[in-house]
């Protein structure tokens, strides 16, 4: 009879039951705190989609049409380019209608845009480029564009017209672009709106005899300065080829570059002719990887002295010079048959025994079809490639 009651008198302890009801009522206010959060969210979600539409990012759909001219041609394979440059086009109506992509007026609500694939054989790959045009809103914007919107100029720092060709000139200037593996430059563009770069800063590892063949006029192994017989040839092949324990371009940076002819005739010391016509009297064709000639690294100087291939004058405003590097040319000198134009590590040109040991500056060709993704071509914000 007493522990009932006792145990009545507990059940009945009104701190306890007040204790009880302000648990209940904390509990039920985080809820609704909770709760609130939640349609709060909802309802910003809500007017972000309205306000959107649901729209693709232009990023977004230049990949759309990229998947949908790839799964066309799965399809149509018989349409794709078999000659090497060959360009075939689909536009994004086709492959709409196809099935493989939504309309671009579904994909850019209130937007009227226009897209197209243009499709590439580059070697032994076949390159998908989207091209998508909304007028003011966006365009897809080739780097030969985004280059030549710099302006050119006529004096200081910057892109100049020189031979049909756009040149950039001047010890500082915003040719930067980053590939995957390295930073390179830009060095001109081409009268068929292709890019010529070349590595911006070269490792140690990054070094060759131009040649060390024995050569019957210096009865010594002087080697020959022939560019199409040479090491230096060969070394450029195994490095583009993946040969070498250094790589500076990935598979993916392959995809974008164009063959091109290497200009590898031979100059004298004093000549004076800096348009690359005598250096392209003779020519290696289809290269994917070369060197820079004599004309190409005396353009690049600003200095009105710069007038002959050994002039030390070249040295002074231009950004193709390393300091404390000394690196090929792929030009030879025409007097004799083994020396070879280096650039010193001042900066200035001389002629070399090809048997010497210099570090390689490699030149590319990106093709007009590439594309920019980002970057202004200054050393911190390079131009950054899609």
């Amino acid at each position: 009879m007493n522990e009932n009651k006792g145990t009545e008198i507990i059940n009945n302890n009104p701190t306890k039951r007040k204790d009880n009801n302000e648990m209940k009522k904390k509990l039920m206010k985080i809820m609704l705190i909770v709760v609130g959060i939640l349609v709060l969210l909802l309802i910003i979600v809500l007017i972000f989609s309205l306000i959107s539409g649901g729209n693709k990012s232009y990023e977004e759909i230049e990949q759309d049409l990229k998947n949908a001219a790839i799964k066309y041609y799965d399809v149509q394979s018989g349409l794709l380019p078999q000659e090497e440059g060959e360009t075939v086009t689909v536009r994004a109506s086709a492959l709409a209608d196809a099935g493989y992509m939504k309309p671009l007026s579904e994909l850019r609500e209130g937007e009227s845009c226009n897209g197209r694939v243009e499709v590439t054989k580059v070697g032994d790959n076949i390159i998908y480029t989207p091209y998508l045009d909304c007028g003011d809103n966006y365009t897809t914007k080739e780097l030969y564009k985004a280059v030549l919107e710099q302006g050119i100029v006529t004096s200081g720092n910057g892109l100049y017209d020189m031979n049909g060709e756009k040149v950039y000139r001047g010890d500082s200037v915003n040719n930067y672009v980053s590939l995957d593996n390295a930073i390179f430059r830009i060095v001109k563009v081409t009268a068929d709106n292709k890019l010529l770069l070349t590595l911006n800063e070269m490792e140690s590892t990054l070094s060759a005899y131009y040649d060390d063949r024995y050569n019957p006029d210096r009865m010594y192994n002087s080697g020959f300065n022939d560019y199409k017989i040479s090491r230096v040839y060969e070394y450029l092949d195994n490095l583009y080829n993946n040969k070498l324990d250094i790589s500076i371009l990935s598979s993916n940076d392959k995809t974008k570059l164009a063959s091109f002819n290497l200009c590898v005739g031979k100059r004298t010391p004093t000549e004076t002719v800096n348009n690359n016509s005598i250096e392209c009297s003779d020519v290696l064709e289809n290269q994917m990887i070369g060197l820079l000639t004599v004309s190409d690294y005396m353009n690049a100087s600003l200095d009105a002295n710069c007038r002959a291939t050994t002039d030390r004058s070249c040295q002074n405003y231009n950004y193709l010079k390393l300091k404390d590097t000394e690196w090929w040319l792929a030009t030879g000198n025409s007097l004799n048959s083994y020396e070879v134009y280096v650039v010193k590590g001042n900066g200035y040109i001389e002629e070399n025994t090809a048997s010497g040991y210099k570090r390689i500056r490699p030149v590319i060709v990106l093709n007009n079809n590439v594309m920019i993704k980002s970057g202004t071509g200054t050393a911190s914000d390079p131009f950054v490639l899609k």
